[in-house]
């Protein structure tokens, strides 16, 4: 792949001061690129942690008019804009305030869309979720086996909103020619992920009961498998994505499948502690695999993803040296 792809150009990332928006801004600045950062807020203090060259901006996505202002008001045109932001949370979240997350992501979502093509913005990025495959029916998970399928109801806002900003997105390319790319994640961890009290995010959740001495609680037996990836190689992958342009929809993962015990067991050997695990047989895990088709992926990168251990130990050393430290 080409780096020099982004030298010169001007790129918009939503979202970045979250895990994966803050490691595109990192990763565009150094490949040459402008990069514009609009923020509601800071509150984990992530803005210090990147390149100067970043050009923070604070903006409300739900408002259109702002969006546009700021798109025309760069110093040129607006060469690619990556939406990273997104509002979601823990499962009972999602499940009691489906319309707050369903009509806030599409808010943001349909903003986008319309400003990039009001400004005839050449690439776009709309960050998607492997939680669209609600009831996959292979394993790998191929990206076919999605809505154009079979379209499956949940009151899960976050599942809605990313299913039906895949079906926006593709009704903007259909009519308008427009060039969005949708990558399907796994899931993510790695420096500046949100290890706040409130995070609902396994991998931080787990760091945060074994540096504090207690047991990590695993729903199920704990050999129901899952695919994690770095966000340095995620941000990576889908910046590869976009320059062979080959794909437009697109799983995003590793091969490296593991047990959520194997994972708790791996976070505890990475921070150096006593492993304390507890599984919940009588409790539901979810289900036995959500391992994605990557096969897609490997026709267009050029690097092997890191490992869960090397990645975690990278995500360890950050930990010590700027969360703790902050």
């Amino acid at each position: 792949m080409a780096r020099n792809y982004w030298a010169g150009k001007n790129a918009i990332v939503t979202g970045g001061l979250g895990l994966i928006g803050s490691h595109f801004a990192e990763e565009l600045v150094a490949a040459g690129a402008t990069v514009t950062l609009p923020y509601r807020r800071d509150n984990r203090r992530v803005l210090r942690q990147l390149p100067a060259d970043v050009r923070p901006v604070r903006l409300d996505l739900h408002d259109e008019t702002q969006l546009s202002e700021l798109i025309a008001g760069q110093s040129g045109p607006v060469d690619a804009i990556v939406h990273c932001a997104v509002v979601s949370g823990p499962m009972d979240v999602r499940l009691d305030r489906p319309a707050h997350i369903l009509d806030a992501n599409m808010r943001s979502v349909s903003n986008v869309l319309n400003c990039a093509r009001r400004y005839t913005v050449a690439d776009v990025v709309l960050i998607s979720s492997s939680d669209i495959y609600l009831s996959p029916t292979r394993d790998p998970i191929p990206e076919e086996d999605d809505f154009r399928q079979r379209m499956n109801y949940s009151r899960d806002g976050y599942y809605l909103s990313k299913n039906y900003a895949e079906i926006l997105a593709e009704a903007y390319r259909a009519e308008y020619g427009m060039n969005v790319f949708l990558p399907r994640l796994t899931s993510v961890y790695g420096p500046r992920d949100n290890f706040e009290p409130d995070t609902d995010r396994v991998v931080p959740s787990m760091f945060a009961k074994v540096l504090a001495g207690e047991e990590i609680e695993i729903w199920g037996d704990g050999s129901q498998t899952r695919t994690y990836m770095y966000a340095a190689d995620l941000v990576r992958a889908i910046l590869g994505m976009v320059e062979v342009n080959k794909y437009h929809m697109m799983n995003v993962g590793t091969t490296e499948t593991v047990s959520v015990l194997e994972l708790a067991r791996t976070i505890c050997a990475a921070l150096g502690r006593p492993e304390r695990i507890r599984t919940d047989p009588r409790r539901s895990g979810g289900r036995p695999s959500r391992t994605l088709d990557v096969t897609k992926l490997n026709e267009i990168i050029d690097f092997t993803p890191r490992s869960l251990r090397e990645g975690l130990d990278q995500t360890v050393d950050w930990y010590r040296t700027v969360y703790a430290a902050a």
